[in-house]
């Protein structure tokens, strides 16, 4: 449709807090049934993340989208919007608009808004108005200059579409296997009650426990089964597994106390070990 308008190109700039500006072209009058491009230039300093831009016109006009820098845009009841997920990263940039008047334009007034997110609680900056006559008038609209002031709480609340997260999966785990691991297991005591007798003879409580009871020195507890030849040299070695573990032990005596001759004589070896007992061949601890 032809343009036509006088006086295209009076501008009007909006001085907001933290240094926005909005700088819109738009005419003193726009004949009905006739349509106009809108510049609209954001001057939004280090404004990231979530932004809004808001024009409201009178009855009888129509806006729809140009250029809006990938922002959504809506129009409807007399309210063009583009909301930015993420606003564009340069710190001036401009939208373009298309402003048609249809045969029921009526004179009124255009207002701007820009809205953002500060320290995450929404701001508003709120522009000069500008009056715009429906025909061929030739007077200047004239605007009154206004000091704007962040808006904590606009009377529209417009939320950023969230961002749904990205699951990741830990990498596994794997557990090193300990090697060599020589744990000392304490030696029980076993006490024994004395059983009294009815004219039989008494038989020792320390005999009655020591039936059966050999003693052998542990030297060590592997994840993997040792080769004996790194044991070479000592009496009686035996490698057992117990619990998932490689037990190997060497000697057996009747006595506690030649086990720990034997195990003393191991230490001057370099060998590291400790007493474990058996019942009846049978390891009890």
């Amino acid at each position: 449709m032809k343009k036509a308008f006088t006086l295209f190109g009076l501008l009007i700039s909006f001085v907001s807090f933290s240094q926005i500006t909005i700088t819109a072209n738009l005419p003193a009058s726009i004949s009905a049934g006739s349509s106009i491009d809108a510049d609209v230039k954001i001057n939004k300093g280090t404004v990231g993340n979530f932004a809004k831009y808001q024009m409201d016109v009178p009855g009888g006009y129509i806006v729809s989208a140009g250029d809006v820098k990938g922002g959504n845009f809506t129009f409807e009841n007399q309210r063009a919007k583009i909301v930015w997920v993420s606003v564009p990263s340069e710190n001036e940039f401009t939208i373009q608009l298309k402003i048609q008047a249809s045969s029921t334009a009526v004179s009124g007034t255009f207002s701007q808004k820009f809205y953002y997110l500060e320290n995450n609680e929404k701001k508003e900056v709120e522009g000069n108005s500008m009056n715009v006559a429906v025909g061929d008038g030739g007077s200047v609209a004239m605007t009154t200059s206004a000091e704007t002031t962040p808006n904590p709480t606009p009377v529209e609340t417009v939320k950023p579409t969230p961002v749904e997260p990205v699951s990741t999966t830990p990498a596994e785990t794997v557990k090193p296997t300990p090697v060599e691991t020589v744990k000392p297991t304490p030696v029980e005591t076993v006490k024994s009650t004395p059983v009294e007798s009815t004219g039989a003879s008494k038989t020792s409580p320390a005999m009655a426990s020591e039936s059966g009871m050999t003693y052998k020195v542990q030297l060590g507890a592997y994840s993997t089964q040792p080769n004996k030849s790194r044991f070479s040299g000592l009496n009686n070695l035996s490698i057992e597994q117990v619990n998932g573990l490689y037990k190997v032990t060497c000697g057996s005596f009747k006595t506690k106390d030649d086990a720990i001759k034997y195990r003393d004589e191991l230490t001057a070896k370099g060998f590291n070990g400790f007493i474990v007992k058996y019942q009846n061949g049978q390891r009890i601890n």
